[in-house]
């Protein structure tokens, strides 16, 4: 994130610094686009737009990162093409293309690009409102090909139109507007100089559009510098669990998991101050893997009600040992408890949610059989930390 903004930056005292001469100087590009698509080494990426080898850059970093993809000079941006389960689309006036790559592991794969591009690659300056006409031409491009809205398990639940009341709001957020709100080109002069928008395709491919948009001072016209970040749903899984635990999240999860209903209650607050309905009954999505790994159905979310109580009564109350069951809505006969969903996985002194062998990497040779309802034992004082069982199998 840190290079993409300084890349930004650079990106427009690149802008800023060109003449106008500059922009006639013809330039021949490859008839083919620059192609990406998530999961594929940086030798494939390579290897799949031989073409533009002269634009490659790796940028190395330390601990065994390097930035793999390609850097284009002003007024020799590229197109790209973006190649998805089941679809792709086209973007012009590339340039640049990032994407983080642990060179230790020899199977590393591609997860996540960072794409920067501008609409006027060919001219000095470009107008709001055609900047305005462009976003929302590529926003009905999208749509149209199945993308929808991300909005996570930590949003409020708004409408459309209510997500943009929220984002224009000093106590509310940029980052939950509604990408299929129809923004009139007044209300698009209206959001912050950077905003952003949070996309999905499926539960699998997941794509942030944002923009900078900035005047030159010395010439008095106006740029929009675009941005993409595309990822997949491990690299969504790991912002939720934050930067600590990025390699061990299938262990850490669950506890994460338990304090989103705080996450989703802290924003959904300042949006009945506004005066905006919370939609209690929008749905949320399955993230398979997370199911897959943990047992935890995200689409199962429960909220806490936001109607009943404020995030910072219900911490209050909660520290001090209330039964805040009755403040979560759908009124659950018990206190939601990750164990239910998660029945792969067992905190220590909790009772075993399957019958059969489980094991914690907590101890050595710990495997061992447990009755549902068994409590499961603790290890202090271990050298590995939390005690998480883990099932492996009803057989010996």
């Amino acid at each position: 994130m840190i290079k993409k903004l300084c890349f930004s930056f650079v990106c427009f005292i690149l802008i800023f610094s060109t003449t106008a001469c500059q922009a006639e100087k013809e330039i021949t590009m490859p008839d083919k686009p620059l192609e990406i698509s998530l999961n594929i080494s940086a030798k494939e990426l390579y290897k799949n737009n031989s073409v533009y080898k002269k634009y490659q850059n790796a940028d190395a970093q330390p601990m065994g990162v390097t930035f793999q993809g390609y850097d284009f000079p002003r007024f020799q941006e590229s197109n790209m093409v973006f190649k998805y389960p089941d679809g792709e689309f086209k973007v012009d006036g590339v340039m640049s293309i990032n994407s983080y790559d642990n060179v230790k592991k020899t199977d590393s794969l591609l997860t996540s690009y960072d794409v920067t591009f501008i609409y006027n690659k060919d001219s000095d300056g470009i107008t709001d409102k055609d900047a305005y006409n462009k976003t929302m031409q590529l926003f009905k491009e999208l749509q149209g090909k199945g993308w929808v809205s991300n909005k996570n398990i930590s949003a409020p639940r708004l409408s459309a139109k209510d997500s943009f009341k929220f984002t224009i709001d000093d106590e509310g957020s940029k980052y939950y507007l509604d990408f299929k709100y129809p923004l009139t080109f007044d209300e698009w002069m209206q959001l912050s100089n950077i905003h952003k928008w949070e996309l999905r395709y499926g539960s699998n491919v997941f794509m942030d559009i944002d923009f900078i948009r900035d005047t030159n001072p010395d010439t008095g016209k106006r740029h929009y510098l675009m941005g993409l970040t595309i990822r997949d749903q491990v690299e969504i899984i790991k912002e939720i669990v934050g930067p600590d635990n990025r390699h061990n999240w299938e262990e850490i999860y669950a506890e994460i998991y338990s304090k989103i209903p705080i996450w989703r209650l802290e924003s959904e607050d300042p949006a009945i101050k506004m005066g905006l309905k919370i939609q209690q009954d929008q749905p949320d999505y399955t993230l398979p893997l997370v199911l897959e790994k943990t047992g935890i159905d995200t689409s199962k979310f429960v909220s806490i009600d936001p109607y009943k109580i404020t995030k910072e009564e219900f911490i209050k109350r909660s520290e001090a040992g209330e039964d805040m069951t009755p403040y979560y809505e759908d009124q659950p006969e018990t206190k939601p408890e990750i164990i239910n969903q998660a029945r792969g996985r067992c905190p220590t002194n909790k009772p075993c949610p399957k019958s059969g062998y489980w094991h914690t990497l907590a101890k050595a040779d710990s495997r061992a059989y447990f009755r549902q309802g068994d409590i499961m034992p603790d290890y202090p004082n271990n050298n590995w930390g939390e005690v998480i069982w883990q099932f492996d199998g009803e057989e010996g």
